[in-house]
């Protein structure tokens, strides 16, 4: 049985020993936690190792870091322009909003920072830290539980933090995370990587926090962490390096994405979606992602959406699955007019549809804007927008985000995502 948990900021830093920790009140109104296993959320007094401060690394922090959190990537990347220094962390971010009256409706919990405040710049300071949060208490029961694991929490909006993984809380290592939609709003990360990203950024007065929907991208690849599995993106097979790995061409994305060859099953991975053997269209069988509420919908998979099939060796056994396709709305790629949905067209191999001055958008979807666009002809075109100084991780494969006027109105301009 799962029941949800909430929790609040401390107005002080948690001080804990292995027998001993201090009870702090909560400062502010508590926010969810999310769903915890029963074992995890029966309060029976046996803590095991979730009472303990973890220890940082001896690490010197970084001169000038920067942290992007992206939300479908599923990644928290620290980065050091001056130092070069570049790490990319696995991630569980907040669940997805199926709430049509909520702020955060179709998009990650996590959203919720960039949506009520209309920005998604944040920063983490040495007064939004505590360096060792270990106990949650029900407001409405006053049931006390540690599940903060005497890790780090890193607040970077109020009560929006990054902290450890919550699941299996009492183990010495802080837990195991899920890779996933799995909070209801904070940040989760393994616990030897919150507190290898706390002693990065130790002491450091304002470390920048950029939220984004999208998954980060340079200008060649995927931003990802290096150990890939099934339903990562890839450009050869070289780079799904597991037993049977190898990387499929998607010719929605016009990217690849890692499968393994299969005949009936396929393996599983910690903390990752289930995996499910299909047919492969070229032959033979190869493992998919199952839908499931931790990737919401195929969500981190370039252009997957989720559909029924069967094993290529036994019809009857079917599953809901992550394939690919087009989920069909403005700027998502289209092979032909049944990929696309409320009401555009296929035009140039992406989602679209004419106007004359303003163009409708989709929660969890960048805005569209309605520009005169020559490649699509004299006509207004609704395209989706895209922010070029961050390698506009809202195009699609092979195109260019280039600055464009409103059809009819030249003096009002966006950047938008352009067939190349």
């Amino acid at each position: 049985m799962h029941r949800p948990l909430c929790f609040a900021i401390a107005l002080a830093l948690t001080a804990c020993a292995s027998d001993d920790v201090a009870d702090i009140e909560d400062a502010e109104p508590d926010l969810g936690l999310g769903d915890l296993s029963e074992a995890d959320s029966k309060a029976d007094g046996n803590w095991g190792a979730a009472l303990t401060c973890k220890t940082p690394p001896d690490l010197p922090p970084l001169p000038s870091p920067e942290i992007i959190v992206s939300l479908d990537g599923l990644t928290v990347h620290l980065v050091d322009r001056t130092t070069g220094f570049d790490k990319v962390f696995p991630a569980g971010v907040g669940a997805h909003d199926t709430d049509p009256t909520s702020l955060t409706y179709g998009e990650s919990l996590s959203y919720f920072p960039v949506a009520r405040y209309g920005t998604q710049h944040f920063a983490i300071k040495p007064s939004t830290i505590q360096p060792c949060k270990t106990w949650w208490t029900d407001p409405d029961t006053g049931e006390r539980l540690p599940v903060f694991a005497g890790l780090p929490f890193l607040s970077f909006s109020g009560n929006y933090a990054i902290h450890g993984p919550i699941d299996n809380y009492r183990a010495a290592n802080g837990g195991n995370l899920r890779r996933g939609y799995v909070s209801h709003g904070c940040i989760r990360m393994a616990g030897a990587d919150v507190l290898e990203l706390y002693a990065r950024i130790k002491g450091v007065a304002s470390v920048p926090v950029r939220v984004q929907r999208e998954p980060e991208r340079t200008a060649t690849a995927r931003v990802d962490i290096p150990q890939r599995w099934i339903g990562a993106e890839c450009t050869a097979d070289r780079d799904c390096d597991y037993a049977g790995g190898f990387c499929k061409q998607n010719p929605y994305a016009q990217r690849g994405f890692c499968s393994a060859r299969c005949t009936s099953t396929c393996a599983d991975r910690a903390g990752q979606p289930t995996t499910f053997c299909v047919a492969d269209p070229a032959g033979g069988g190869m493992c998919v992602a199952r839908e499931s509420a931790l990737n919401a919908g195929c969500r981190p998979y370039d252009h997957m959406v989720p559909a029924v099939r069967s094993r290529p060796t036994n019809a009857s056994a079917t599953a809901r699955v992550c394939v690919p396709g087009s989920r069909g709305w403005i700027g998502d790629r289209c092979l032909a007019g049944s990929d696309c949905a409320g009401g555009t067209t296929c035009n140039r191999g992406i989602c679209t549809a004419s106007c004359t001055r303003f163009c409708p958008d989709q929660p969890g979807y960048a805005d569209t804007f309605c520009a005169a666009e020559p490649s699509f002809g004299s006509a207004g075109t609704c395209l989706r927008t895209c922010t070029p100084l961050a390698s506009a991780p809202e195009c699609p494969a092979n195109h260019t985000c280039v600055a464009r006027p409103r059809i009819g109105q030249p003096s009002a301009v966006k950047y938008v995502c352009v067939p190349r």
